[in-house]
């Protein structure tokens, strides 16, 4: 019922998991990316009151960071898990047989900012540093990061080699990720985020240091301090893979995947959907702006990680969050991004 549900090409991984051939609108929201508090705020705000009743699609309730209570109590709204996309992509990929074998040394995620959300954080020092511990390594950059001149030359003048997975509206931005953690020997970023969850929970060996960007204007809930307190696995180098791998596949929502045909039951893809897509053309354009001018009571809010956002940021780039053309293919396969994007 809004573009969200198709970021990151996690509607592609669904439909072709459920064994649709493109994917299809639902009535509802999916959580798309791991996040330290409830997805319902982070992910869903103006739009949580719009869906069905339990058609809140998160990952887990499994999650250390929030539980469904607490995000009941304080949302007032329920949610239902389905596992990440992430991990139906790597059970597909595994059942195939077409698990690669690493040619990649170290590839880097550095936390990222966007054109809505900054991040303070001193991007030369940390390519520096990884030049240092890793030498010249594979460096993922988010599309947003690539249009800012000195973020890129602060990589590349390090001697890094920069890719990317995409825009977020690339069906295969998920596909081109796990192609970069299945072919690394080692996953690096300087916190702990969606993509390093995504590494080990496919056995990558991964690794967190350097300086802890922060979203501008951070609280508590995504410090250094708040993710090492309840995610200290992450950060210790003796803890064993197969109990990392453990706790990743459970902030994914391991034990709460479906099968096939409960995807296609639960996302409501059993049906026509022309309530789903009349919900995706305008009803949530219209929630979205209703909220923005005030028209109407924002339940939720617009939070990122704590942070409230501008509404003149949405003002600014209306087309970050306003509808498009769904993707016309799914997602069940590995796919390389370019690797050595010359800026």
């Amino acid at each position: 019922m809004d573009i969200q549900n198709h970021f990151y090409g996690h509607s592609a991984v669904l439909a072709g998991y459920a064994g649709l051939d493109r994917p299809r609108h639902f009535q509802g929201l999916l959580q798309h990316g791991w996040t330290p508090v409830t997805p319902i705020r982070t992910h869903f705000a103006d739009l949580a009151g719009s869906a069905p009743a339990g058609n809140l699609f998160t990952w887990t309730h499994d999650s250390r960071g929030w539980t469904e209570e607490q995000s009941q109590q304080e949302t007032g709204f329920s949610s239902t898990p389905i596992g990440s996309p992430a991990l139906y992509l790597a059970e597909m990929i595994e059942r195939n047989g077409e698990r690669p074998e690493p040619t990649l040394g170290t590839v880097v995620f550095p936390f990222h900012g966007t054109r809505l959300v900054a991040v303070e954080g001193d991007q030369a020092a940390y390519a520096r540093e990884i030049f240092e511990k890793e030498g010249p390594s594979l460096v993922c950059m988010h599309a947003d990061d690539l249009q800012r001149p000195d973020v890129v030359a602060a990589w590349k003048d390090a001697g890094h080699q920069l890719t990317t997975a995409g825009e977020r509206r690339d069906p295969d931005f998920l596909a081109k990720v796990l192609w970069l953690i299945m072919n690394s020997r080692k996953v690096v970023s300087n916190r702990l985020a969606t993509a390093l969850v995504y590494a080990a929970a496919v056995g990558t060996p991964i690794e967190i240091y350097g300086p802890h960007f922060q979203i501008a204007g951070i609280q508590e809930e995504s410090s250094e301090e708040y993710l090492r307190k309840l995610w200290p696995e992450f950060y210790d180098p003796e803890v064993t893979p197969e109990a990392l791998q453990a706790l990743a596949r459970a902030e994914l929502g391991a034990a709460s995947m479906r099968s096939p045909e409960e995807l296609r039951d639960v996302l409501g893809w059993n049906g026509r959907g022309f309530v789903a897509g009349f919900h995706y053309w305008l009803g949530a354009p219209l929630a979205k702006a209703a909220a923005i001018l005030g028209l109407k009571k924002r339940e939720v809010g617009p939070v990122v990680n704590a942070v409230k956002v501008s509404p003149w940021h949405f003002v600014f780039h209306p087309m970050e969050h306003l509808p498009d053309r769904l993707p016309k293919k799914v997602s069940t396969r590995l796919v390389q991004p370019p690797l050595d994007i010359q800026r």
